[in-house]
């Protein structure tokens, strides 16, 4: 009996196919395997705690940032240069976070000291160093305000003329015919020795304005050139 001729399975034919497929398939899961192995490699991945958050003081006892957002008063010595790296500080302004909106300010200037109290505070960097301190506050009356920009002017260099011609002012941007006019502003400026200061004086017009007075202080510390 002669054999009867068997059927020849080229590559084309759907067996070849499928061998060739499940070659292919196990030479690209070789070849991904690899890949991933020698991309694990190339990194590291960290799993557990995260890293350690900035201190509250840095190495020269200064508070930084951190400390404040923790509770600590703002207390800096601004007769010399402040790193801002060493306080935490970046490249772009620092809104920071002030526990329950009051946190008291202690600056120490270069002639006298500067203290008073922050319901918001904001610091910008300048050259790699603390380059201004802004720091925000509200009063209730003419005489408040006027008694303590009275204080400040000691330390700050405000001209206690310009301080007593606001108060003199006051009632005029309180009367009815100011309703909707734009927010009342008058800016003090001052110094002491290299540090360079501001305040800005700010309120609605019209009556009861002047319940809600804010002070806006600018402090300029020292920074190299």
């Amino acid at each position: 009996m002669t054999a009867e001729p068997q059927p020849v399975r080229a590559p084309g034919s759907a067996a070849g196919r499928a061998r060739v497929r499940w070659r292919v398939s196990r030479v690209g899961s070789a070849i991904a395997t690899a890949v991933l192995v020698g991309a694990l490699s190339a990194c590291t991945i960290t799993f557990g705690d995260p890293a350690p958050t900035m201190p509250a003081f840095n190495e020269a006892g200064a508070v930084t940032i951190a400390g404040i957002e923790q509770g600590e008063p703002l207390r800096w010595d601004l007769s010399a240069p402040i790193d801002a790296e060493s306080i935490g500080l970046g490249e772009s302004m620092d809104m920071v976070r002030v526990p329950d909106e009051r946190t008291n300010v202690a600056l120490t200037l270069p002639d006298g000291d500067w203290t008073s109290v922050a319901e918001q505070l904001t610091i910008t960097p300048r050259h790699g160093y603390v380059g201004t301190i802004n720091v925000f506050r509200t009063l209730s009356g003419g005489p408040a305000v006027h008694e303590q920009l009275m204080g400040d002017a000691e330390v700050l260099g405000f001209p206690r003329e310009r301080i007593d011609r606001w108060l003199a002012e006051l009632p005029s941007t309180l009367d009815e015919s100011r309703v909707g006019d734009p927010r009342a502003r008058t800016g003090l400026h001052g110094s002491n020795g290299a540090v360079v200061t501001s305040v800005e004086i700010s309120h609605d017009p019209g009556p009861g304005g002047d319940e809600r007075i804010r002070l806006w202080y600018a402090i300029g510390p020292i920074v190299p050139d």
